[in-house]
């Protein structure tokens, strides 16, 4: 009997450490991928955020009482959020106009996609990442580049958190 007590014991407490994991509270965070399209000739830009944060966002700072990103509309007011609170501008210029081409809901995140249309990469921009970042104290975005056509050794990454203005970042030709 001690000894089926025991097991017992030893399983809950194996079942109990694989459920509090599955307990814990997802980071908020949010990636981009701005990547250059060589054969295009296309600066094209791809941010990936969690659904339910997006909706959050849409609810406090668009004023939608209730948004649905399975909605095309809420899609396009998200995508709108996102256009206001990122920008990429090359040394000694202005913001690049990206196009905004809209958005897409896959599972448990919404992706929002900008591109602009350039004769060759930059060699240098300074980043503006905000998004999410007035909804959420604790919000990090990521930005990865990827201007050489995917090689890793020329991949650049960037990070946003805290109070966190523009960060600059530059390519190898």
């Amino acid at each position: 009997m001690r000894r089926r007590s025991l097991l017992a014991l030893l399983g809950g407490g194996l079942l109990l450490a694989a459920i509090l994991p599955a307990q814990a509270h997802r980071a908020k965070a949010a990636l981009t991928l701005v990547r250059w399209n060589a054969a295009a000739k296309l600066l094209e830009v791809e941010h990936k955020l969690h659904a339910h944060d997006a909706e959050v966002a849409l609810s406090q700072q668009a004023g939608i009482a209730t948004p649905d990103l399975s909605r095309q509309e809420d899609q396009a007011k998200l995508a709108l959020y996102v256009e206001a609170r990122f920008s990429l501008t090359p040394p000694g210029g202005k913001p690049l106009p990206l196009k905004l081409l809209g958005a897409e809901l896959e599972g448990d995140h919404i992706f929002v996609y900008q591109e602009l249309a350039l004769q060759a990469p930059p060699p240098a921009l300074a980043v503006v990442d905000g998004i999410l970042r007035d909804v959420f104290r604790t919000q990090l975005n990521q930005v990865n580049f990827d201007m050489a056509g995917g090689d890793p050794a020329h991949i650049r990454t960037l990070s946003f958190n805290g109070q966190d203005k523009a960060e600059s970042v530059t390519f190898d030709r």
